[in-house]
């Protein structure tokens, strides 16, 4: 940019600085020429002034007024014309006091160097640099472009772009995981962009975002044609606005590298779909599994499986055979509705992966399993799917293979209704209390006397007359299996019915 320093070195110009020396860095957009007393009304900020004081008030208050006038109206910078036919020959002695005051430069044009020629200087001087600034970036350009055609992929073109910018850059998967950048260790960059890259998420293509101070400036670009396949993050300093004339032609030479490596994997996702539908049929040899898993280029080691509810089920499942490149993926039906079902090495944060790429469709996830069973795993996965419907969140298998889960899903009348059909005759014993306390205790401590006598705080044998009690009350014994499990239940049932009531 054209600053006060630059234009008072010019030597076609002549111009004498006779006031605020230490303001010489301030830039100039812009030359206007007026003699109003009050200019600052018909300003926009950053010119230069040029008059030649027509209508100057000469005492120090008018002076000092006129150029608070300026300052506050952002003029960077005052030209008084001298001459011997103009009102001053040279700058009053109240408005280099004042503009020494304001600290506002003030620049003296000489006799013979006329108005026009200031103003065509400036306007000169800026179009010099928007060519300067086209033709580098013409040549960015074609140095991106030409890092595009190269086998550097996603951190070739990245490279190319800070070689020329001087702008780190990163780009991260939807994951928020870096997979290329413009130079080795600024992967340390991502943690800086977490709450950017938060406010972004849900706008997809569209989720631009700047934050720039006086300093830096950090942008967010979403990357992808149809659909979005990773973000760019670029990080900078605040002053090389040149830099943004190129931003765009980075975020499509990336996005098409995204799009044509993710056509590549096309082949590749379908023969794993495939590989996934073969394991689901049932459970196969181990052996036999791992050799599949080998031959499409993944471990063989345990698997787990989750099933995800989705009505744009071939975008998800895109989304997330690009985010894990482990991953099996297919996209299936079930009772009507598109789901995606997908298995991924045990040690995947796979809870974590559907909570940011699904965070609110259906999902169940299995177990971890041998890779001959992952049959089992999607099974459960699915059974785990109606639970996540009904509770707004993804559904571990193990969150549901309880007695307490299943007894949750029947209503709190009907489980009252088998707890006293089952407890009633100990309800009507005066021992109510400590009969049903004792029952719970042996029940929970696996019939063993002693562990009971010890939770209750009472002999064994206590806890043995206690329990023939039981039995002779309810008719069920307790060396019974069957039984056991009835009166286990239904003790159960008066709780949950209880906290429901």
């Amino acid at each position: 940019m054209l600053t006060v320093a630059d234009l008072a070195a010019d030597p076609a110009l002549r111009l004498a600085v006779v006031a605020g020396h230490a303001a010489l860095g301030r830039e100039i957009e812009a030359a206007a020429v007026s003699e109003l007393r009050e200019p600052g009304p018909w300003l926009q900020g950053g010119e230069l002034l040029l008059t030649i004081g027509l209508l100057l008030d000469e005492t120090d208050e008018g002076c000092a007024r006129y150029v608070e006038g300026l300052q506050a109206a952002g003029v960077r910078a005052l030209g008084l014309g001298l001459g011997a036919d103009l009102r001053y020959q040279a700058a009053p002695d109240c408005l280099v006091r004042a503009a020494e005051a304001a600290g506002m430069p003030l620049l003296a044009v000489p006799d013979g160097v006329p108005f026009i020629a200031v103003t065509k200087a400036v306007f000169a001087w800026r179009a010099r640099e928007e060519r300067k600034q086209l033709e580098w970036a013409l040549h960015t350009q074609r140095a991106l472009t030409a890092a595009a055609v190269q086998p550097g992929g996603l951190a070739g073109i990245l490279g190319a772009y800070e070689r020329a910018t001087g702008r780190p850059a990163v780009v991260v998967d939807l994951l928020e995981r870096p997979v290329a950048t413009s130079r080795p260790g600024h992967e340390a960059l991502v943690a800086e962009f977490a709450p950017m890259l938060a406010r972004v998420r849900a706008q997809g293509l569209l989720g631009a975002a700047v934050d720039a101070t006086a300093e830096r400036r950090r942008e967010v670009h979403p990357l992808g044609s149809r659909r979005l396949r990773a973000w760019l993050l670029v990080a900078g300093p605040a002053d090389r606005v040149g830099s943004n004339l190129v931003t765009g032609d980075l975020v499509s030479l990336l996005s098409l590298e995204l799009e044509r490596v993710h056509g590549l994997g096309a082949t590749r996702q379908r023969d794993r779909a495939q590989l996934l539908a073969r394991l689901a049929r049932g459970t196969v040899d181990d052996i036999v599994a791992a050799r599949w898993l080998d031959a499409a280029g993944l471990p063989g080691g345990d698997l787990q499986a989750a099933v995800i509810a989705a009505p744009h089920a071939a975008e998800l499942a895109a989304d997330i055979a690009g985010a894990l490149p482990d991953a099996l993926t297919r996209v299936v039906e079930i009772a009507g509705e598109q789901a995606v079902e997908l298995a991924v090495p045990v040690g995947v944060d796979l809870a974590g992966v559907l909570g940011t790429l699904a965070p609110t469709r259906p999902a169940g996830i299995g177990i971890a399993v041998r890779p001959g069973a992952l049959a089992v795993s999607l099974r459960q996965a699915r059974s785990a799917l109606p639970e996540s419907r009904l509770s707004g969140r993804h559904v571990h298998a193990a969150d549901i293979a309880s007695s307490r889960q299943l007894l949750a899903a029947v209503p709190a009348e009907r489980l009252q209704g088998f707890a006293d059909a089952v407890l009633g005759p100990l309800d009507a014993d005066e021992r109510a209390g400590e009969l049903a306390r004792t029952l719970t205790a042996f029940l929970e401590h696996n019939g063993h006397w002693e562990a009971a006598a010890a939770a209750l705080q009472v002999h064994r044998h206590t806890v043995r007359n206690r329990i023939a009690t039981v039995e002779a009350l309810t008719g069920r014994r307790l060396a019974s299996a069957h039984d056991r499990q009835e009166l286990w239940l239904a003790l159960r049932a008066r709780e949950l019915a209880r906290a429901a009531g």
